[in-house]
């Protein structure tokens, strides 16, 4: 089995289904991979999931929800092990969001990390599916505290015009939203602070060689060939 990793600037299709591109601040990249053989099962193959999480957590704090927390969380931030936890209230959450952040009950726990064995638990919920794009990562500064994220503001990440809003919404200490695009075999990472793209790009490759992996960086119609075949 081998894996490559595809990197995609700037990309500007609809049919990504990372909403209205490109976004009106910050760049937009796409992440993709292949295997060959291809794998029996869809999903982020977990090495692809453990590339992503190593890399994220070396260059910021991941916050997203998570149905792998077995205990109460609080409304303030607290300590989960090494991570933080909140829980948020979903009532009055409407449109795209409401399906996925009600989930089987009203409350979502959201889970604040640097550690790369949590986050890879983000790529393999069954409540919020990255592979039917319920998930979204939020990016922060690497040594920023847990962002201010209530459920209005984490419910704007799932709409449509998330590119816009995700300018517009004032998170402390955000730098970058991460989110699965179409089918999920695919992550848009939008950075919101300059330097965050080439830095997240730079340990990116970094890791893909570390791991064996090749690393591609192509224009978007490459990029969408590749992946089909």
């Amino acid at each position: 089995m081998s894996t490559s990793i595809l990197v995609c600037p700037d990309p500007r299709g609809s049919h990504w289904q990372l909403g209205s591109l490109p976004p009106p601040q910050g760049p937009l990249t796409l992440v993709g991979w292949r295997e060959q053989p291809d794998p029996p099962d869809s999903g982020v193959p977990p090495e692809v999931a453990a590339l992503l999480a190593r890399t994220l957590t070396s260059v910021a704090r991941v916050t997203f929800p998570s149905s792998a927390i077995d205990v109460p969380a609080g409304e303030a931030w607290s300590a989960h092990g090494d991570d933080m936890v909140r829980e948020l209230t979903s009532h009055g959450v409407g449109g795209r969001a409401k399906a996925i952040l009600r989930g089987r009950t009203n409350k979502v726990v959201l889970v604040s990390t640097r550690a790369p064995a949590t986050v890879v638990t983000a790529f393999d919920d069954a409540q919020y599916p990255w592979w039917l794009q319920g998930q979204v990562l939020l990016l922060s500064e690497v040594d920023a505290e847990p962002p201010d994220v209530d459920m209005e503001k984490l419910s704007a990440f799932y709409d449509e015009q998330w590119t816009r809003q995700a300018a517009a919404l004032s998170v402390r200490g955000l730098v970058g939203v991460m989110r699965p695009g179409v089918d999920g075999d695919v992550a848009g990472l939008l950075a919101l602070v300059g330097a965050f793209s080439p830095a997240f790009l730079g340990k990116l490759e970094h890791e893909a060689r570390v791991a064996g992996m090749g690393l591609e960086l192509v224009d978007e119609r490459t990029f969408a060939e590749r992946l089909a075949t």
